[in-house]
């Protein structure tokens, strides 16, 4: 991912993430990013998580200029509560984009038919919002008596 002061963007794999890191996106930083997108040769996937501040106008309608260059499916990683109306603008320029809860990271992945990138994608965006959707994984071991003693 490509830090920087007020957005980080980069690939997962083919899916194009951006992280909003700040409640103010600094207009340098976020030309920087939309140049990196537009010269992407097939960008299918985006997945914008805004933090604590959805895209206006403005950035919507880069956004919007974006999906009509590379006709992407768009998915929103966030639990503002105007995250609906972002999502309906930008329906209405087209995009075919959906709002996700942080916590339903899989139905994300889901929507952007790429369950297979879960653990790069936690990994990647664990670290700007301080949490991770990784799960403690334990085997199953069978009964706890010695093999042998299960033979007598």
């Amino acid at each position: 991912m490509e830090d920087r002061d007020t957005i980080a963007y980069g690939f997962v794999e083919d899916v194009f993430v951006l992280v909003h890191r700040t409640d103010h996106i600094d207009d340098r930083d976020w030309q920087i990013c939309m140049s990196e997108a537009r010269r992407s040769k097939n960008l299918e996937c985006m997945l914008l998580v805004p933090g604590k501040v959805l895209p206006d106008v403005g950035l919507r309608y880069d956004i919007v200029e974006l999906y009509e260059k590379q006709n992407m499916r768009m998915a929103l990683l966030s639990d503002l509560p105007q995250t609906d109306r972002v999502v309906t603008a930008l329906k209405w320029g087209g995009i075919e984009v959906e709002g996700f809860a942080v916590e339903d990271l899989d139905g994300m992945l889901a929507f952007l038919a790429r369950p297979h990138i879960r653990a790069r994608i936690s990994s990647v965006l664990g670290p700007y919002l301080e949490r991770s959707w990784l799960q403690d994984i334990t085997s199953y071991t069978g009964p706890s008596s010695h093999p042998l003693e299960a033979n007598q």
